[in-house]
């Protein structure tokens, strides 16, 4: 088992229209929730960028950004200015690498999300990473970072941690004692410190499935001890306090205090379901999945639309930008 130390700097071809057959809606006075009954219906599915779904199947096809008929996409950029836009980090920003650390978003997305962030009023990057990681690969003016699936927020120049998980600060540093020595049996695997949580990494491992299945129970056994949960993902186990909360949480608060009338939020893994449920009773959800050979089912099953790497979410936000007024 190698470790990794914590960053320590400061810092889906229908051309069916996204709500297809529905009478455009009128802008709303005051922000406010869509009725209980209009909340529990799901719009139609509606775009595929990139990677179609056949089922369950991925397979790769070419992509046609510039002809998007996305109703929902046009009625959230003409109401920017009470709307807000979420985005995972690693899987919809930047590729998801076997080393964390050399991450990067991919070319122009911090320019777009800049863009974003003086037309909607609010655009921010909610990740399973630490504030103080991301202020390292983010670099756009008016934009949040929401760190560590919710439990910490970097806005208006100053980091706010989330009470209930700073009290489980020592906790996690006893599971992470543990786990250096508990997971020597598991060659390949990669643990890394996030300050109010860990990450179990197995991308990295000859056969990462194997890896996970005796390191599984390894982490699964500390985490219990100490009180903390075990959350999947895309070859990675995370570990965070009981009552840290998740993205979903993280972004219902942000909708709240700001009093958001619609939303995208983008991900890629099973963290982002949370996140995706979050804008259920907005008057304008717009859910978008970047899909993988590793995606959740679940995840793509959800998504209002479905874009193929990265580079074709970044694309869709420029989109968004330039028609956000």
């Amino acid at each position: 088992m190698r470790r990794r130390r914590a960053d320590t700097h400061g810092s889906r071809p229908d051309g069916t229209a996204l709500r297809a057959g529905a009478p455009e809606p009128r802008t709303p006075r005051a922000p406010r929730r869509a009725p209980a009954s209009r909340r529990s219906e799901r719009d139609a599915r509606a775009v595929v960028y990139g990677p179609a779904l056949a089922g369950h199947a991925y397979r790769a096809r070419r992509s046609s950004i510039a002809n998007v008929p996305a109703d929902g996409l046009s009625l959230l950029a003409r109401s920017a200015s009470r709307g807000g836009v979420f985005s995972d980090f690693d899987g919809c920003l930047a590729p998801i690498v076997p080393d964390p650390d050399a991450a990067r978003a991919v070319r122009g997305a911090n320019a777009v999300l800049e863009r974003l962030g003086a037309r909607f009023l609010v655009v921010a990057v909610v990740s399973g990473r630490s504030v103080a990681d991301l202020r390292r690969r983010v670099r756009a003016r008016g934009v949040r970072l929401v760190g560590l699936h919710g439990m910490e927020e970097w806005r208006d120049g100053a980091l706010h941690v989330a009470p209930e998980a700073e009290g489980a600060r020592e906790a996690v540093e006893r599971a992470a004692a543990r786990l250096e020595q508990g997971l020597a049996p598991a060659d390949g695997a990669v643990l890394e410190r996030k300050g109010l949580a860990l990450a179990v990494h197995f991308r990295r491992a000859p056969d990462p499935d194997a890896v996970e299945r005796v390191a599984g129970p390894i982490v699964r056994a500390a985490a219990e001890r100490e009180g903390l949960r075990v959350v999947p993902g895309r070859r990675i186990l995370e570990v965070r306090p009981a009552g840290g909360g998740d993205k979903g949480d993280a972004i219902r608060r942000i909708i709240d205090a700001e009093r958001l009338n619609g939303a995208l939020v983008a991900g890629d893994d099973v963290g982002d379901l949370p996140a995706f449920e979050a804008i259920a009773g907005l008057e304008v959800g717009v859910r978008v999945a970047v899909a993988s050979p590793e995606g959740p089912p679940d995840l793509l099953a959800r998504a209002d639309v479905t874009v193929g790497s990265p580079s074709e979410y970044v694309a869709l936000l420029d989109r968004l930008a330039r028609n956000a007024g």
